[in-house]
């Protein structure tokens, strides 16, 4: 599979290539995106190798998938999609890391991420509970 360090490398260098080529298309997105990806890597290391350059690559995208569709457009780019982005790329590496752990574990979703996913429309629960 590879050395962990070595791949912990390689998965920062991709988000430094993927920070400077989405910077020429949304700065502000891909700003905020980093930053919330730097709040993950700074948290206690309970994986390594590919697995965390997988988490934050994904986390990555999807914040900067949230700070475009909320400001999408430009130039001149919203500096608006920054906290959007870096508060989606924190929050949703914590949400995948909870689903992927639950899926592995065949056990439940934490309360937190469980309230979390039930807000957001095609991830509702189905039931007595909301009318459906």
């Amino acid at each position: 599979m590879g050395h962990p360090k070595m791949t912990e490398t390689i998965g920062q260098m991709l988000l430094a290539v993927l920070t400077a080529l989405m910077a020429a298309l949304h700065p502000w997105a891909a700003a905020g995106a980093s930053f919330g990806c730097v709040f993950y890597l700074m948290a206690p290391a309970v994986m390594e190798g590919w697995r965390k350059a997988g988490y934050t690559v994904a986390s990555w995208g999807l914040g900067y998938a949230a700070g475009i569709m909320a400001y999408g457009g430009g130039p001149p780019y919203d500096e608006g999609a920054m906290l959007v982005s870096g508060v989606s790329s924190a929050l949703m590496v914590m949400i995948l890391t909870a689903v992927v752990g639950a899926g592995e574990k065949g056990g439940p979703l934490p309360p937190l991420i469980a309230d979390i996913l039930d807000r957001i429309p095609f991830t509702r629960r189905k039931g007595p509970h909301d009318g459906t």
